[in-house]
């Protein structure tokens, strides 16, 4: 089977993957394919678990707080219709999507996949699920949510007496069916159950797709010289449309975002009646005063490095594209946005859990800000311009030197 790899647009003769290996462009270093012992059955399994102990850590206690001889207990239920009704509506959308919502359709177009329904679906119909399941699957935030609650423990373990209750364990059981479900998804092997692939001939590997007129599905990664693609019938392009163009407009946006973001207050914290707002760089300077160092580096490298880190290295990156002399650097530097990107959440989860279980009336609660829902938006604006960008674009100049 010849492939076009998704970042270097080099044709690759994979040939034949052996149980547990991995197939790895010699170009770019990026992942091909891969193929592990009984895959349909693991993904099945795993999906089915992730379904479960989603659900179990619903409405049993997730974490308690007692102070003082008051005690405030929370669901995940439970701060879902706290966001929802008494505070900050696009937290509780953030939350809600990435916490819930997210995983159900993941999980339930998988199992689709894993069924005979796939097979007997038109390609039409296919195409819908497989390009939903390509979007919303790098939103995937139940690790960060995870480490965001060992974060928000740190922090009020200096305060109160914290317990972790059957929801927290059913989500961190969640949590890594859910991840190893995410790694075994292959795009390609389901599209090869649903309709095999046609090789257009004769395919010279080694060299670029688009150098021989070729053009690489973005849904089912079909070769095809058409407008359209003969497999699921998507609209075709050499490279994606306006794709530095978009990348720069939401990292723009994302800049201007950055601006209220870190300078309006992100929570107000109401200590026996005295009110106490936080921005997020006071919050890190706290955190260093009560010596709670490895806490403070963590929120200061996910809230403010990386998102300008970010901001930086896809400029550099738009910048190559009209002479990229090294295009392998280029997209490793690509990669670690892509796997990076999401882990400003952190500080966005760490508030939404504050304000769910630090409840206690006048003597002392947490409510969340404007900042918190700027830094949310502006963290979601550059997960869209890293997937607005076409690395494949990094690779054109060099392509053409063949």
């Amino acid at each position: 089977m010849i492939l076009a790899c998704k970042q270097c647009d080099k044709l690759i003769n994979v040939g034949h993957i052996g149980q547990q290996q991995r197939a790895i462009c010699p170009y770019c270093r990026a992942q091909l394919l891969s193929c592990r012992n009984n895959q349909q059955q693991w993904i099945s399994a795993f999906s089915i678990s992730s379904l479960l102990f989603l659900f179990s850590s619903l409405y049993p206690s997730f974490i308690s707080f007692s102070q003082h001889g008051l005690k405030q207990e929370i669901s995940l239920w439970d701060a879902f219709l706290l966001l929802g009704s008494n505070y900050n509506s696009v937290l509780a959308s953030v939350f809600i999507f990435t916490i819930l919502i997210m995983p159900l359709l993941v999980c339930t177009m998988v199992l689709i996949t894993q069924s005979g329904i796939w097979t007997k679906l038109n390609p039409h119909n296919a195409r819908k699920i497989s390009k939903l399941l390509s979007y919303i699957t790098p939103l995937n935030l139940a690790d960060i949510f995870l480490v965001a609650v060992l974060v928000s423990a740190f922090k009020l373990m200096a305060y109160a007496e914290l317990t972790l209750g059957l929801g927290f364990w059913s989500y961190v059981l969640f949590v890594f069916c859910f991840i190893e479900l995410l790694t075994l998804i292959d795009e390609n092997e389901l599209w090869q159950r649903q309709q095999a692939q046609f090789e257009p001939k004769p395919l010279m590997c080694g060299h670029s797709a688009k150098s021989q007129s070729l053009k690489q599905c973005h849904v089912c990664r079909q070769l095809t010289s058409e407008q359209h693609c003969p497999r699921c019938y998507a609209k075709t392009y050499f490279r994606n449309p306006q794709a530095n163009a978009r990348a720069m407009a939401w990292m723009m946006t994302a800049l201007v975002l950055m601006v209220p973001a870190n300078f309006l207050p992100i929570m107000n914290t109401i200590n026996l009646g005295q009110n106490t707002f936080a921005t997020i760089f006071s919050g890190i300077v706290i955190l260093w005063q009560d010596e709670s160092y490895p806490i403070a580096i963590i929120i200061f490298a996910a809230s403010i490095c990386i998102p300008v880190l970010k901001a930086l290295a896809l400029f550099y990156l738009i910048k190559e594209t009209k002479k990229c002399t090294n295009p392998k650097r280029a997209s490793i530097l690509y990669r670690w946005l892509e796997f990076m990107g999401k882990w400003s959440m952190i500080d966005v989860f760490v508030v939404i859990i504050l304000v769910s279980l630090v409840q206690l009336g006048g003597i002392l609660s947490v409510e969340p800000h404007i900042g918190i829902a700027f830094f949310a938006i502006m963290v979601l604006c550059q997960l869209m311009a890293v997937h607005s960008f076409d690395p494949r674009i990094l690779w054109d100049k060099f392509n053409n030197h063949e």
